[in-house]
């Protein structure tokens, strides 16, 4: 096959990838009746299979061979894979299709231009890395808080982002072949900031001013004669606008990068400069009005011009004028971050009845942009947004609890996952039942329950326990829903890492509530086999005993639900429940605990949970249905 068709074939899988994204949350406005919900998305499901089954085809044969550490790729190849990746992404509008995929082209594209010694092939292909790891930067930092992931990412970007800026000297700059190499470095010698945008934290102070005179210099080229002259025709405005912009937004999440009243005071004075230079240059259509005003009153508020009052009030102004149903890229940032910044200034444990009612109608309108948002390439900035919102939940009396709002953001970005919730969480109930009839010893602990008749007594409460345990097993997903959404290729090493960090991330946003501490072991738990043989993560192997038979339900619940799924799952066949049962048998003492697969003995049993996996699952597609229809 000639590589034209080669480049066919892989845009087919850009083209199936958009479908897919677009059939996992079917609009509710084309559908009449929980019924015919459930039955739109089974058949959604089974055209994502196919489509899936195709692109896994495709990769496997069209773009994985090129790939590998050892293949030797010609020119022709190699202009593939920089024609699919630029069709992968859009840096202007912020959409992607497959983050981990132009990161592997990128990587393997650095490679080969490094192997030539090609000064043009080596920036074009440095610059992809640049822009592929800080996306992938921005991805891992939803999971590893402490920084370390994304620092893996920064390394190899700031790595090539040199290779591109060691030709930013005057006698360097005039040397290089052709005009786009010229502007790659340009661009670069203010793109490269987003590297250090999680810098050393160690030395904050110093890695913010490094920041800021990167910046400067970027500014100075667009005065300097040489620069000029050389690259007449280069967006000079652009370049001033950008990097402005980027100097503006250093301020973001009330500061969370800790600049000092000095360095404050600076950002402040660009960002009235930017908002100087784009009423004198309306042409410039990358930053809408509500977005330059949103600059202005941060940094006018952190420098000390605004009070904090004035500052909150400010910001409602500006949320009060949002268009919710606007799901551009640029809107979209301003419509996510324009109310995180009004809950960093809050404080949770005094606020106001006027600031309680603008948490609770903020949360509705967060769901509800949630579930109508396009899935789209725009994806990954939504989880972004919704990460750094869980991690500063502020629950409000009478408004939307933490769990509720979990609830529905699953419901709204992920349908299949929510119902498998849902699913789990009444197996394991059942199950749970059954346990406490026949070994209530297994539960003294739960519930402040401390002997057989007080389990006895209080059946019903630790069912609930269990049921609510399981509500929120998966909570920790919510951060990886493009990973859940790759069904048309299989997955990579970090993208398992992601999975693998779900049950960590899971568990450490229930403890931040008092009312969800108490699931929090589950959650951590409910991958790590009985016998801590297999699974993860390590830290569950330390979890509290007396929690430990309610994290074996809910691990054996999740795994019935898991393998008989037919939809969520679509790129696999779902199991019959006798199978799964056979191979808990054999997994018996091992990976599943044998007090709980004992209970598959009983005829009843098994009789009853393919009630839940067939009744009940259609009947949680329904209550999937309704809560969809409030948002």
């Amino acid at each position: 096959m000639n590589e034209k068709g080669r480049l066919e074939i892989l845009t087919n899988y850009i083209e199936r990838t958009r479908l897919i994204l677009t059939l996992t949350s079917p609009p509710l406005d084309k559908i009449n009746s929980a019924e015919d919900y459930r039955l739109y998305l089974q058949r959604s499901f089974q055209k994502i299979g196919s489509l899936g089954q195709n692109n896994v085809r495709d990769l496997n044969e069209q773009l994985f061979p090129l790939l590998k550490a050892d293949a030797v790729i010609s020119d022709e190849e190699a202009d593939v894979l920089r024609t699919f990746s630029s069709m992968l992404i859009d840096t202007t509008s912020m959409e992607n299709i497959d983050i981990p995929l132009i990161y592997m082209i990128a990587e393997k594209l650095l490679d080969r231009a490094e192997r030539s010694g090609d000064v043009r092939e080596i920036i074009l292909a440095a610059d992809s890395m640049v822009v592929a790891t800080y996306m992938m930067m921005n991805l891992s930092l939803r999971f590893y808080p402490d920084l370390d992931g994304c620092f893996v990412y920064r390394d190899t970007g700031l790595r090539a982002a040199r290779m591109i800026l060691e030709h930013l000297p005057k006698d360097k700059f005039a040397a290089l072949p052709d005009d786009e190499c010229r502007a790659l470095v340009l661009i670069n010698s203010r793109y490269v900031r987003c590297l250090f945008e999680w810098g050393d934290t160690d030395d904050r102070e110093g890695c913010n001013e490094h920041d800021l005179q990167m910046m400067k210099q970027s500014l100075e080229l667009a005065n300097d004669p040489f620069y000029k002259e050389m690259m007449p025709d280069y967006l000079w405005d652009i370049h001033v606008f950008r990097t402005l912009q980027y100097i503006a937004d250093f301020t973001e999440d009330n500061n969370i990068h800790n600049n000092t009243p000095e360095q404050l005071t600076e950002i402040n004075k660009y960002t009235k400069e930017l908002d100087a230079f784009l009423r004198a240059h309306p042409e410039i259509q990358g930053c809408p009005d509500i977005e330059r005003e949103f600059y202005l009153i941060r940094n006018s508020y952190l420098v000390g011009e605004m009070s904090l009052s004035d500052y909150r009030k400010e910001l409602l102004r500006l949320m009060n004028q949002l268009d919710l149903k606007d799901f551009s890229a640029r809107s979209m940032f301003i419509s996510l971050t324009t109310p995180l910044e009004y809950i960093f200034t809050l404080d949770k444990d005094n606020l106001s009845d006027d600031q309680k009612e603008t948490l609770k109608q903020m949360y509705k309108d967060i769901a509800s942009y949630s579930y109508r948002m396009p899935k789209t390439g725009v994806l990954s900035f939504m989880l972004n947004f919704l990460a750094d919102l869980l991690k500063n939940y502020i629950e409000v009396p009478g408004g939307m609890s933490f769990r509720a709002m979990c609830r529905q953001l699953m419901a709204a970005m992920h349908p299949p996952t929510y119902v498998h919730t849902l699913n789990v969480a009444a197996i394991s109930r059942y199950l749970a039942g059954k346990l406490i009839e026949l070994s209530p010893e297994l539960f003294c602990g739960i519930e402040g329950c401390g002997t057989v008749a007080e389990v006895l007594n209080q059946k019903s409460e630790i069912e609930d326990f269990v049921y609510n345990s399981a509500l929120l097993h998966d909570i920790g997903k919510l951060f990886i829903i493009e990973t859940i959404l790759t069904y048309g290729r299989n997955l990579v090493d970090c993208e398992f890492d992601f999975i693998k960090a779900h049950t960590v991330v899971g568990a450490s946003l229930l403890k931040r509530f008092k009312d969800t501490a108490k699931y929090a072991d589950i959650a951590l738990g409910h991958q790590l086999w009985y016998d801590g043989s297999g699974g993860y993560p390590e830290e569950a192997k330390h979890i509290d005993p007396v929690i430990k038979p309610i994290v074996d339900i809910v691990a054996v619940a999740d795994c019935i639900d898991a393998a008989t799924d037919t939809v969520g799952r679509s790129y696999k066949k779902g199991k019959s429940l006798d199978e799964v049962v056979e191979e808990m048998r054999e997994g018996s003492g091992t990976r599943y605990a044998p007090f709980v697969v004992e209970l598959f003995n009983d005829p009843s049993v098994v009789s009853e949970l393919q009630k839940i996996l067939t009744e009940g699952r259609d009947e949680n597609y329904r209550i999937t249905f309704s809560l969809l229809r409030e948002l």
